[in-house]
């Protein structure tokens, strides 16, 4: 399962401008198009796009297109599938990474004193501010080299950050997001499990997509499901497995992540539990049927 930010950290095309623990800034710069990146992001992120196009497919079927000079601001918790385009040269992009404490501590400074608990975007998209462009490149020229990258600076930058993005924008309306983004979103269970089975999600993780603590979580999908979360997601993977294996060929690796396995050896061991064979033997006993 790929997490956001920590899968970027040892990305050779990303380079870290301040970082403490998973809270951080980056600087991302592609030369070649990535299709199809697929990842869960665990922290808050504010994406400022310097130039190429960016496209998003969240897990409830949701497109956001971002295009250079755009700055994005997603809540933690999203699963998406993203296509990163260069366009005219590379792709570039910073990247702030934060949690709920900069939230409340954002908040706690600012003339709002009412906020609303009526229901907010699932995400901010707006113009690049002039101010921001100076904000940016400011922060490209100072932290880019290795020689000035002192992390007690970082919480600093990400609030001046909030700060610019909320005198570019209605103030009610950027705290009300803000606030938002640090209370759980319950989702339902069934619709959301039906479509999600297959992604390399653990147990937690769908407990925390669906805005519940871990023991509501398998207290509710008790309720929906009559079974345990373990139980299901394997039946529905297994499913799935023998539907792919009976309309398309492919390896047992890809089988596997196609339905939501990263540990290849335990696929083969659920399968064979399941079906009473590997799905190699599988695989084969069907070649030999259609040769006959």
């Amino acid at each position: 399962m790929i997490l956001i930010p920590q899968k970027l950290f040892g990305d050779p095309r990303v380079s870290i401008l301040l970082r403490d623990g998973n809270v951080c800034i980056l600087q991302k710069e592609l030369h070649e198009p990535v299709l199809n990146r697929e990842g869960y992001i665990s922290n808050h992120v504010i994406s400022i796009l310097l130039s190429g196009v960016q496209h998003i497919k969240t897990y409830e079927e949701q497109q956001i297109h971002v295009k250079a000079g755009q700055v994005l601001f997603i809540p933690r918790g999203l699963y998406a599938i993203s296509d990163l385009l260069p366009q005219k040269g590379p792709f570039q992009s910073l990247l702030f990474y934060f949690d709920d404490d900069l939230i409340q501590e954002f908040l706690s400074q600012t003339k709002i004193k009412d906020i609303s608990r009526k229901s907010v975007p699932s995400h901010l998209l707006f113009p690049m501010h002039p101010n921001l462009e100076l904000f940016s490149q400011s922060l490209l020229d100072i932290y880019s080299g290795k020689a000035f990258q002192d992390k007690k600076f970082l919480r600093l930058k990400i609030l001046e950050l909030m700060f610019l993005l909320n005198a570019a924008m209605d103030e009610q309306q950027f705290a009300n997001f803000l606030f938002q983004l640090s209370l759980p979103q319950k989702r339902n269970i069934r619709p959301f499990m039906e479509k999600n089975f297959d992604k390399p999600l653990k147990i937690e993780d769908y407990a925390y997509l669906t805005g519940r603590s871990l023991s509501t979580f398998r207290r509710d999908f008790k309720a929906y499901f009559d079974q345990t979360p373990q139980r299901w997601i394997k039946e529905k993977r297994m499913e799935k497995a023998m539907k792919v294996l009976r309309n398309r060929e492919m390896s047992v690796t890809e089988l596997a992540y196609e339905v939501g396995y990263e540990n290849i050896s335990y696929f083969i061991k659920e399968f064979k539990q399941k079906y009473g064979q590997s799905p190699k033997q599988y695989m084969l006993g069907q070649h030999r049927n259609r040769l006959r």
